[in-house]
């Protein structure tokens, strides 16, 4: 039988408006919850609303308003800050936080880049270099570097962080290249968990602690965490009508699970690397999104009754998962009351 022991529950706050955002991460605290790690965007993911806070900011205040919870972005990319600029950021919110700061990363988003006009070229080489270069200017007194898109001449960042020998850091890494960066540098692994299955999750963190060792690093210290899409509700059929259209909107930007259900691919890109939000793509998107099958849905998100959503939580445990960050993919307006399900109905079946 799979240990429950120590399996941590954070939360992904809603996108807007930003009393809720605010209400619920309290509550998240008061009930007990592990975690909260807010989305690093430029805009927010949805049908027509788009609104979106700036994450780091959302975190500095909610460090002041708690006092246990750990803090994290899920996941930050190394394209819109410098990363001495993310460094300090971070060292800050270990400050505020007095010790409670995490930092996610990876290799970024078209939707919070391409309309920006802000350069993403060779992504994976600009994510191992920024990691390197913040985890130097958090570690050493004065740093030195030279990559191909970051250098550092005698560069440091005072005070260190409270934590030591530095906040975590977590990579958001889906592909073999960014897996081998999560198992050099990274203090945990937070792959989206809507485009693996628990026996995917398995392998591909075996393979991530196989590199580690390569590396000449304990594979024991690197935590293995899963962001996750989740609606629970008060019977499955809620919670399929609400997860229906935005469990296929995401589906449809992951062609390897379409063709391991044996779906074309939809004729316009919508994976992250090229999907843009805006009222054209959109609308483009919507007729294309509902031609996909329900099956990858049932495989793939955490969703139905509380009992339905344990039983899919379960089999991630078994599949090695640690620390869930669970993002509620209902509309604002359900959100909080979707909140109070998960943590007084589910969360409690892994802590008795």
């Amino acid at each position: 039988m799979v240990s429950f022991e120590n399996v941590k529950f954070g939360f992904v706050p809603p996108q807007y408006p930003l009393d809720l955002v605010l209400e619920t991460s309290l509550y998240s605290e008061k009930k007990g919850l592990d975690s909260i790690w807010m989305a690093d965007h430029t805009v927010g993911i949805g049908i027509k609303n788009w609104d979106f806070y700036e994450a780091w900011s959302v975190l500095s205040a909610l460090a002041v308003q708690t006092k246990n919870i750990l803090l994290g972005t899920c996941v930050s990319d190394p394209h819109r800050r410098h990363p001495a600029v993310l460094a300090q950021t971070l060292m800050t919110l270990d400050h505020l936080s007095k010790g409670r700061a995490m930092l996610g990363l990876g290799a970024g988003e078209a939707m919070n880049l391409v309309p920006y006009h802000i350069a993403w070229d060779h992504p994976v080489t600009r994510l191992r270099e920024a990691a390197e270069v913040i985890i130097k200017l958090l570690t050493e007194d004065f740093s030195n570097y030279e990559g191909k898109f970051f250098q550092l001449e005698k560069a440091f960042i005072r005070p260190k962080a409270v934590q030591n020998p530095h906040p975590p850091i977590y990579f958001g890494a889906n592909s073999p290249k960014t897996m081998r960066i999560c198992a050099e540098l990274g203090d945990g692994w937070i792959p989206v968990g809507t485009f693996m299955k628990p026996q995917d999750y398995r392998e591909k963190f075996e393979k991530i602690k196989k590199m580690a060792k390569e590396a000449g690093r304990d594979p024991e210290k690197i935590e293995p965490a899963m962001f996750n899409y989740m609606v629970v509700a008060k019977d499955y059929d809620t919670a399929f009508k609400l997860v229906e259209f935005p469990a296929k909107m995401l589906l449809a930007g992951s062609y390897d699970t379409l063709k391991e259900y044996g779906v074309e691919p939809p004729k316009m890109k919508l994976d992250v690397l090229h999907f843009v939000f805006n009222p054209e793509t959109m609308m483009e998107a919507a007729g294309e999104v509902m031609k996909m099958p329900v099956k990858p849905i049932e495989d793939r998100f955490i969703f139905g009754s509380p009992d339905d959503c344990i039983d899919k939580i379960a089999k991630y445990v078994e599949g090695g998962v640690r620390h869930f960050a669970m993002a509620l993919y209902v509309p604002s307006r359900l959100n909080r009351e979707t909140l109070e399900l998960f943590v007084e109905k589910v969360v409690p079946y892994f802590r008795q």
